[in-house]
């Protein structure tokens, strides 16, 4: 998995940021949490192709200080740019609002990066949308603008 997100991150982020944050992005412990079974809401998702992992998908209560309880997050997303294309994104982002909707969370969030364009797409596409909300994060001494996306799970 974190393979993947270095994998992901250095073929979709150099115009956001440079090669050497790229190459250092950590694996955040929550989502190590996640993994364990530490956190009863949290959840994890893994796409295989041929018994090989291309994506994964990181699901929790949201982190929001502005969300309602019935509100979780999919905190991690990615595959593989090996597999960019071939369908495993769009089953695996499904499978993901799914299980959120399985968790009993009436609605979900997610944040990226503005300039990521491609994921915002895929997202967009799933039906989420950007509710205006948007925040100011630095990794490794480059600051950049997360937007946030939304989408109604049940209800």
């Amino acid at each position: 998995m974190a393979a993947i997100k270095h994998d992901a991150g250095v073929a979709a982020w150099p115009h956001i940021l440079p090669a050497d944050v790229l190459a250092t992005l950590p694996f955040p412990d929550r989502w190590t949490s996640a993994i364990t079974g530490s956190d009863p809401l949290a959840g994890v998702l893994v796409a295989e192709l041929d018994g090989r992992v291309v994506g994964f998908a990181v699901t929790r209560p949201s982190g929001d200080e502005d969300a309602a309880v019935s509100t979780g997050e999919l905190d991690g997303f990615y595959v593989d740019p090996l597999s960019w294309g071939d369908g495993a994104g769009r089953a695996l982002l499904a499978a993901a609002t799914a299980m959120l909707h399985d968790a009993g969370f009436a609605e979900a969030t997610l944040w990226t990066a503005e300039g990521n364009h491609r994921p915002r797409r895929i997202y967009e596409i799933a039906g989420w949308r950007a509710d205006g909300t948007d925040r100011h994060r630095e990794l490794g001494g480059v600051h950049f603008v997360e937007v946030r996306y939304r989408l109604r799970i049940s209800g």
